[in-house]
């Protein structure tokens, strides 16, 4: 590893200082352990762990283990397991997906790879497609729910209605959900492309699991040029990170299996077919309305950059780091 002065850490303080006048928390992961940095200190919070979501109250940190979903309540220091899925099968994208809370902080969605697709028929829940043996995975999304006045944390099935599941020209089915900060939408990958749902707040409550909600493909983005849906050129989305004020969405997109194409692109949440920026990079969030953290991809040093979306002027914030996650 390089050693990187004080002197050098000093000057990213000072120009986080005048980008935002204080630097905010950031969860990242380094070694496939979690971290957090608060104005340049680093602390470990979980020594295994990838895909660190903070609640928005700052108070639970919701992170990924062998693919099951696990919440750390930060002041208490106590983890608790919050699913019991299957483990990951082995032909899945060389990432780690990202949870995603609700603004409200008792609701939170996450990715899984499954070897089948399940579907829920009244109570019972089914394999919709292939069988427990079959040789290639899709995404499902999960729903994990707290009953009020409870700390107990239970799990749902697939949020939306419906998963696309495997054919002949489709490698994954539905991923990278993501809340928007005023949990009236759930953005996410659907074979390639990016969906919006619409939520309806008012039919979450404790008696049901699951909510209704309106979706629609927003934006085809899974073929990359030259390629197609059947082969490994397929793009699809790997996160999805909102900006604070919900009107843009960064989308970090790679070819099936990272293959070599990975790419930021920033849209307008509401017209997402109009562009903002784009450049080459993984793992990007919102620092605030008009930065992102990224890092940067393929062979090059493991470290998370700042980035301004207008001017594209960007420095190292984190040097070995992967994952980035703010604090609001």
């Amino acid at each position: 590893m390089r050693n990187f002065k004080p002197m050098f850490v000093s000057s990213l303080i000072c120009t986080l200082a005048l980008w935002q006048g204080k630097a905010p928390v950031i969860y990242f992961v380094r070694n496939d352990s979690i971290y957090r940095s608060t104005q340049g200190r680093e602390t470990v919070v979980v020594k295994r762990g990838v895909g660190p979501a903070i609640s928005p109250d700052g108070s639970r940190l919701a992170f990924l283990k062998d693919g099951d979903l696990y919440l750390l309540d930060i002041n208490k220091g106590e983890t608790r397991r919050a699913s019991h899925l299957n483990e990951k099968p082995d032909d899945i994208p060389d990432h780690d997906p990202f949870p995603s809370w609700d603004p409200t902080g008792r609701y939170v969605i996450f990715s899984h790879p499954d070897r089948y697709g399940l579907v829920k028929r009244g109570d019972e829940i089914h394999a919709m497609y292939g069988s427990e043996k079959a040789t290639k995975t899709i995404w499902n999304v999960y729903w994990s729910w707290s009953r009020k006045g409870t700390t107990k944390t239970e799990l749902s099935l697939f949020l939306g209605n419906e998963t696309t599941g495997i054919s002949s020209f489709s490698v994954t089915s539905s991923s990278a959900a993501s809340f928007s900060p005023d949990g009236k939408r759930v953005a996410f990958c659907r074979n390639g492309d990016l969906w919006m749902a619409s939520l309806d707040p008012s039919t979450i409550h404790d008696a049901i699991r699951e909510a209704s909600w309106d979706e629609a493909r927003v934006l085809t983005c899974g073929t990359q040029e030259g390629g197609t849906r059947a082969t490994n050129e397929t793009s699809t989305i790997l996160r999805i990170s909102w900006s604070p004020d919900g009107k843009l969405l960064a989308l970090s997109s790679d070819r099936y299996m990272s293959s070599g194409s990975a790419q930021v692109i920033v849209v307008k949440a509401d017209r997402p077919t109009e562009k903002v920026a784009s450049f080459s990079g993984t793992d990007a969030c919102f620092y605030d309305a008009g930065h992102l953290l990224y890092v940067k991809p393929y062979g090059q040093s493991q470290d998370i950059w700042l980035r301004d979306i207008e001017t594209r002027d960007e420095k190292i914030l984190i040097p070995h780091a992967t994952e980035p996650e703010v604090a609001r």
